[in-house]
């Protein structure tokens, strides 16, 4: 969420002191729930896809189909759009497959993501009116892109071997405006409302020139993202500018008003079946049971009829146990009809007894599926038919989904002590041994500081006296998307009840860690800046996760942050000449500037030198980043003057 930084922005124009008040914030997301981030490669195909062409996401795979898209770093999820059609989108933003930002990524609009279709027989004449239609949503959960940034569609004419641009859209996130234009057909519209970026807008798109309907035909969506101008806080610079696409749509004998699909499917993915968490550590289990489940156990589903028909439908459900029994409960939820255009919201109440073949953790496959009397004869409707959810009991506790749609820390002046903490609770006495912290990833890792894993007890509420705490620790970047950093602990034991984990930063700067949107915990996380603990503003639920007993998961290789002595810059701010003393024992190799337009100067620098030249650096506000050898950096700011 960008307005921080127009607010920054703002405040450099009019030459307002160049200080924030600590607070507490959240941003953008910046990574998915992804399994696997192998780069999954479509076999080469010896022929063109027939029509229909139809994806609605709904396969519960990390990336759009081989069997429809080329590959791309475009995420089909569950977790990052707000009420989409069915279950499942297709989400375009500023980072790759790895959870990176996009290096190519300015403060002006660049393409980001791309989805191509594979090749298409369209070899049909325009009598056939062939209709391509799809829903899209700007934003979301996610970042709300900026004027400038756009979601695009292209056509590709074989015999010419160009794109075409056929449609885009933009949003306007202050006021709420919706801009689409129709490059082929020659028009735009401008829709106004308060829920833009809440809902799934509807394009259908006559395919009718000759150019494009031959075989060989394919269409791609693309986004265009820009990172946020003002870096004055760099670790709020991280993924942006979201789009959702739903109900892709290629068919002959269409029209222009006709439904985006004709089916019964599933419009939510399958909830926790547990209260409180989505995990507890299997040793925990029996201590949590009845808290944690309602009795009989209930299995929700929701799902609707898309058409004007009555379909009748039957519902089945299973439960596997995915331990060494390999044992599975069927159940049924019996048959019903539907009518037209609703929405069907029914439980599934049911026993069971969680048993594992495995000692120390157990692992359940959740499955729901429906069965309709109206099922056209292609079967490419499907997926959208069938949910799942894997329950896992391990080592640890946990209250997030494991999928970050946004970032949460404290930043500004004053927060170099800040502390944050969400509240869990033990249900059996053990040994703390390790946590799980999930970061997000920055522009130039920008939110790589210092900071202390730290543990509190529970005082009437709010985090009390420090149980434990680590020496200083920096982020550690796994190189893949949803990948948790494992800090190893010294054993603490913690009683049944109240406790608080979380961390103490010692550097103004923004940590930027993961929080899960969809689970909202906002009573368990709390900030401190000045001495006093505070709730939270925001919803949602911060990817910290203690470890109990064997900590079987390997720590991150997290270098401990050895201490050094701030950076003292003068004069500040400066016009010609600036001095830098750096600590004796840091070692320098290297000095940065990282401008507010994203620029990086690199100081010309040798072992001792404490003076500097920026007569030719521009004036503005930087981030000066010391670098040494071993990969520690200090950080100070400085104002060029004209």
């Amino acid at each position: 969420m960008k307005f921080l930084n127009k607010i920054l922005f703002f405040l450099l124009v009019l030459n307002i002191p160049l200080c924030v008040t600590a607070q507490e914030i959240m941003v953008s997301l910046s990574s998915y729930r992804i399994k696997d981030v192998q780069n999954i490669k479509a076999e080469q195909r010896k022929t063109s896809l027939s029509l229909p062409f139809f994806d609605d996401f709904s396969r519960q795979i990390p990336f759009p189909t081989a069997d429809l898209w080329e590959s791309s770093a475009v995420i089909s999820n569950q977790n990052y759009a707000i009420n989409p059609p069915t279950v499942g989108v297709a989400t375009f933003d500023a980072i790759n497959r790895k959870g990176e930002l996009y290096s190519t990524l300015t403060t002006t609009s660049q393409t980001s993501d791309t989805l191509t279709s594979l090749p298409i027989n369209l070899a049909y004449p325009a009598t056939d009116s062939i209709y391509l239609s799809f829903s899209f949503q700007p934003m979301g959960l996610g970042n709300a892109p900026e004027p400038g940034d756009s979601l695009i569609l292209e056509f590709y004419a074989p015999s010419e071997g160009k794109w075409y641009r056929a449609w885009a859209a933009s949003y306007g996130y202050e006021n709420n405006t919706l801009f689409q234009t129709f490059h082929i057909e020659g028009t735009s519209k401008t829709d106004t409302a308060t829920d833009i970026s809440s809902t799934f807008h509807d394009v259908r798109i006559n395919i009718f020139q000759s150019d494009f309907l031959v075989d060989g035909f394919r269409f791609r969506f693309m986004n265009y993202a820009s990172i946020a101008e003002n870096p004055k806080v760099p670790g709020l610079r991280s993924n942006c500018d979201h789009w959702h696409i739903d109900l892709v749509y290629l068919d002959k004998s269409r029209y222009w008003d006709d439904p985006m699909i004709y089916d019964v499917a599933f419009t939510e993915p399958i909830k926790k079946p547990m209260t409180n968490y989505t995990s507890v550590p299997w040793k925990h289990f029996p201590d949590a049971f009845n808290s944690e489940f309602t009795d009989p156990i209930e299995f929700p589903i929701e799902y609707e009829n898309f058409t004007s028909e009555t379909w009748g439908i039957s519902r089945r459900f299973e439960l596997h146990d995915l331990s060494g029994s390999q044992e599975t409960y069927y159940f049924t939820g019996g048959a019903e009809n539907i009518e037209g255009h609703s929405t069907i919201n029914y439980s599934r109440k049911y026993l069971y007894d969680f048993q594992s073949a495995w000692t120390d953790s157990a692992k359940y496959l959740l499955k729901t599926y429906i069965i309709t009397d109206n099922d056209p004869e292609d079967n490419y409707l499907r997926y959208n038919d069938t949910l799942t959810y894997t329950q896992v009991f391990d080592n640890y506790y946990a209250m997030d989904d494991g999928s970050a749609e946004s970032g949460y820390g404290v930043f500004g002046e004053g927060s170099g002590y800040g502390m944050v903490a969400q509240k869990f609770y033990n249900y059996t006495a053990d040994s703390l041994t390790g946590v799980m912290i999930y970061f997000n990833r920055t522009f130039n890792d920008a939110n790589n500081i210092s900071f202390k894993v730290t543990v509190w007890d529970d005082n009437n509420g709010i985090p009390g006296n420090i149980l434990y705490e680590t020496e200083k620790k920096r982020p550690k970047f796994t190189d893949s998307l949803n990948v948790y950093s494992v800090y190893r602990l010294s054993s603490t034991q913690i009683p049944v009840g109240y406790f608080y984990i979380g961390w103490q930063q010692f550097d103004d700067e923004y940590l930027n860690v993961g929080i899960d949107r969809n689970s909202d915990n906002q009573s368990n996380l709390f900030y401190n800046l000045n001495g006093n603990w505070n709730n939270t503003t925001y919803q949602g639920t911060l990817m910290i996760r203690p470890i109990f007993g064997n900590l079987h998961q390997t720590p991150t290789l997290v270098p401990t942050q050895r201490e050094y002595a701030k950076l003292t810059i003068f004069p500040n701010p400066a016009s010609s000449v600036v001095n830098i003393t750096i600590p004796n024992n840091f070692n320098a190799s290297g000095i940065k500037l990282i401008g507010t337009n994203a620029s990086i100067i690199n100081l010309p620098y040798t072992s001792g030198q404490s003076s500097f030249s920026i007569t030719n650096i521009p004036s503005g506000f930087y981030i000066v980043r010391v670098y040494n050898s071993q990969g520690n950096c200090l950080t100070g700011k400085l104002i060029v003057t004209p």
